[in-house]
């Protein structure tokens, strides 16, 4: 092995300190496409910053496994892989814009849900018992209906009674009626003889106790929407629109193979066809020249001369 001196030993170090590639941002962005062998058409199809950012390696890959697939000879041929690869990227990119799509709604489906449930209720509560079910038919209804009980239950223990215009409010928003928790509130209050403030938070209590059994069954029905509604977005709002971008996608796909194929077919016929004239030519060069033996000279018929000396 040559030994080498720790002059130019020390000269190589100092040179490979000083090969560190390019540097700036420009240059970086030019060699960072140095495997794709200047595809043009790749680097075009490469968002290269911002939040939709695609990766050029990956870029690289498919590209490189499409040539080892197909085997481009040329200029053209290569210009049609190109094609190939970019019309697959953009299918791929079809895809993350459907799952954007679905993500998107899916994402919004619980605060818009939420959302109708409040208005229900706050609708419901304006009308009372014009819509009793409808305050009832939601967890927010319930709540609010819990939470109002709650409170006449602290006006009766500060008070020892209800207003007349919690009994009101009660009529309202409660069973009416001559058996409604209002009308029995007002004859407990009205009873003398009994302990007032114990028969109202009595009252209160069982009300009280049906809307929280009531509550899970509501709470379960509300789920059960809620995944319909998640059923209903997983086919995305813009689904026509993508579908129709990946249709056209396809067809360019779809000629690019094909004129690639014909492309290939005519070099492998031409290819053929030379070997063919190649071998012809190289046969007829080889067997030499021909060795067929000599024709006799024609034999001349005897004339009459002849024929009369006999």
């Amino acid at each position: 092995m040559e030994q080498i001196s720790p002059r130019k030993l020390a000269a190589n170090r100092k040179n490979a300190l000083e090969s560190t590639g390019p540097r700036t941002p420009e240059g970086k962005e030019k060699s960072r496409w140095n495997a794709l062998e200047h595809g043009l058409l790749a680097q075009e199809a490469v968002i290269p910053y911002g939040p939709a950012q695609e990766d050029d390696a990956e870029m690289e890959h498919l590209l490189v496994a499409l040539r080892d697939d197909l085997q481009p000879c040329g200029a053209l041929e290569e210009i049609l892989v190109e094609k190939i690869a970019v019309c697959y990227w953009r299918l791929r990119r079809v895809l993350r814009a459907e799952n954007g799509e679905i993500r998107r709604d899916t994402d919004d489906a619980p605060r818009s849900f939420r959302l109708q449930l409040t208005t229900q209720a706050m609708l419901a509560s304006e009308k009372g018992m014009e819509q009793p079910s409808q305050l009832r038919a939601n967890t927010y209804g319930i709540n609010a209906l819990l939470a109002y009980l709650e409170h006449l239950e602290t006006e009766v223990a500060a008070n020892k009674a209800l207003s007349n215009a919690s009994l009101r409010k009660i009529e309202k928003y409660f069973s009416g009626g001559p058996d409604g928790l209002a009308a029995r509130c007002a004859l407990a209050q009205s009873d003398s003889s009994t302990n007032t403030a114990e028969n109202l938070l009595r009252l209160l209590e069982v009300e009280k106790t049906k809307l929280t059994k009531a509550l899970p069954e509501v709470r379960g029905n509300e789920l059960e929407r809620l995944q319909s509604d998640f059923d209903r977005l997983s086919l995305p709002k813009a689904a026509e629109k993508i579908v129709r971008y990946e249709t056209a996608i396809e067809r360019q796909l779809n000629r690019a193979l094909y004129h690639l194929e014909k492309v290939q077919e005519r070099r492998r016929d031409r290819k053929e066809m030379a070997s063919s004239i190649f071998t012809k030519r190289t046969q007829t060069s080889t067997s030499g020249p021909s060795t067929a033996a000599p024709e006799s000279p024609p034999v001349s018929a005897p004339g009459p001369a002849a024929a009369g000396s006999g």
